[in-house]
């Protein structure tokens, strides 16, 4: 009898493997970076082969750690960084590295996609009502323009453009490329509320819909692991590979987000603030997008950040040279020597306000020319106090998302769940049940995404018969964070300052700054 499920999560900056058993209990994971090259300025690249190298690695490493047998594993299931894709011809062969979602070359076609747009009688707006996606640098969907304008022989080769779960899930032994139909609105050529691809989209655009993934369900068997691939990972041949979903819709179901009245907000590599819905749903100023929810069938409604918890690695590298050197002396995770010495400083850090824009700000404004600054500092200001303002900077970046998911008529989020790397941390969870006003919970198994996609490898096993059982019965809640009234009234004051300063900022300053750099 099986005891396990192994989910593969293949991020942004690596792949990891973490194993689990039935009820959620985390057994074992290992995880390796992935090589990331960055040819221009925006260009951001991987090597598919490497990816896909590094899921078997991780596998059989997390295997080996836990001293488990294959047969003991039910199924495999994958999650992967969103919004990113290669190109691949007939034969398997890669045409391009990965474009990686934080690649930003795409822009260049936004007034293509407008005069385009505009010979059907239609704008942005207009794609939103059909696709819940609005104009943003992020999407996979200019840069796929980008790659047919520049590269057009290496396009008319194109076979499929497949994301990372295909490539995970062909490295582990299906037949094929597999993707899943809740993640397919990234291509913003799919309507929200069915997923299906729209021909006339791909008119407007001048693109294939043949070139695009075939997409399935979150949950579907799509293949069994090979002799080969057993191998090389120890698992037993035949295990089930189940469908999975984007790391950040299995984020949210690894939290518990499967109903109404609570709201996943993730602090890592990105930031994300998700909500679900039960029907079709779209954003009045089109603020957010619209994706499936995986396991349930529906709807989630997202806030993106393009740096988030990014921000805060940014100024560690930048700021923390002799923190980095006492946490190595000291055996320990440099950031608990960070967020130890920002609660030497108070709510507001004294007035510094960190404006967390590294990548340009995305949610609600999408403002590509968005650059990051600390303002409102004095002498009096210690390194504490930048500690602590970078924290709540990127915290007030989700609430601003959060409102925006109230504007489109959400019912009260009366609980938020947190992952991410900064839910490891009890200051920075305080400070964001503090700044968001609302209870915070983080979970016993932190790879959140990692068990959101186990979740759907259980449900796809039949060990539990739908997504709201699996939650049930594997996500479990470690820690509950009440807001301070005294903290929730100072931080409404300096919310207020903090989005006085972007207003006064993104009109001139931002745009002449970004003209002086690209003269660089």
């Amino acid at each position: 009898m099986s005891k396990y499920i192994a989910g593969i999560d293949g991020g942004t900056m690596g792949v990891r493997c973490v194993i689990v058993d039935f009820k959620g209990n985390e057994v074992s994971s290992a995880y390796f970076e992935t090589p990331t090259t960055y040819p221009k300025p925006g260009w951001v690249e991987q090597n598919a082969e490497d990816f896909m190298d590094l899921a078997l690695k991780s596998t059989e490493a997390a295997i080996s750690k836990a001293n488990i047998k294959g047969e003991d594993i039910a199924c495999v299931s994958f999650t992967n960084m969103r919004s990113t894709f290669v190109p691949v011809d007939k034969d398997g062969n890669f045409l391009h590295p990965i474009f990686i979602w934080q690649d930003l070359r795409g822009v260049e076609m936004f007034p293509w996609m407008e005069e385009r747009m505009a010979k059907y009688d239609m704008d942005w707006a207009d794609l939103y009502k059909i696709t819940g996606f609005p104009k943003g640098a992020v999407w996979p969907s200019s840069k796929v323009y980008w790659y047919k304008k520049h590269f057009p022989e290496l396009y008319e080769k194109t076979y499929k453009m497949v994301t990372p779960q295909a490539l995970l899930i062909k490295a582990l032994g299906a037949d094929g490329w597999y993707d899943d139909d809740t993640d397919a609105g990234w291509w913003q050529i799919c309507d929200a509320d069915t997923f299906e691809y729209v021909p006339k989209l791909a008119e407007v655009f001048e693109v294939d819909i043949d070139k695009y993934p075939k997409n399935y369900k979150p949950t579907t068997k799509v293949g069994e692991v090979t002799p080969e691939v057993a191998k090389l990972t120890g698992l037993k041949v035949g295990t089930p590979l189940i469908m999975g979903s984007g790391d950040q819709q299995c984020g949210a179901i690894g939290v518990g987000n499967v109903a109404s009245g609570l709201a996943s907000i993730c602090l890592g590599t990105a930031g994300l603030v998700i909500g679900y819905s039960d029907e079709p749903v779209r954003h009045p100023t089109a603020a957010c997008h619209v994706l499936g929810h995986p396991g349930t069938g529906n709807w989630t409604m997202e806030g993106h950040a393009s740096a988030a918890a990014s921000a805060f690695r940014w100024v560690k590298n930048t700021i923390s040279d002799s923190e980095v050197q006492e946490a190595a002396l000291r055996d320990i995770d440099v950031y608990e020597i960070l967020t130890a010495e920002a609660a030497k400083s108070p709510p507001g850090a004294k007035g510094a306000i960190f404006m967390p824009w590294l990548a340009g700000e995305a949610c609600p404004y999408y403002e590509d020319n968005a650059r990051a600054a600390f303002i409102g500092m004095t002498l009096a200001h210690t390194k504490a106090d930048l500690y602590r303002a970078a924290m709540e900077g990127i915290c007030f970046e989700m609430k601003q998302m959060l409102e925006a998911l109230k504007a489109a008529n959400f019912k009260e989020f009366k609980l938020l769940r947190v992952t991410g790397g900064a839910a490891r941390s009890d200051v920075w969870n305080q400070i964001q049940a503090d700044i968001y006003g609302s209870p915070v919970e983080t979970v016993k198994v932190s790879e959140a995404t990692a068990l959101g996609a186990c979740m759907l490898g259980a449900v796809g096993v039949g060990i539990y018969k739908d997504i709201h059982e699996a939650a049930e019965n594997m996500v479990q809640v470690d820690k509950r964070f009440e807001p301070i009234p005294e903290n929730v009234e100072t931080y409404k004051e300096v919310f207020k300052i903090f989005e006085l300063g972007f207003n006064a900022l993104r009109k001139e300053t931002f745009p002449a700054i970004v003209n002086f750099q690209n003269k660089e």
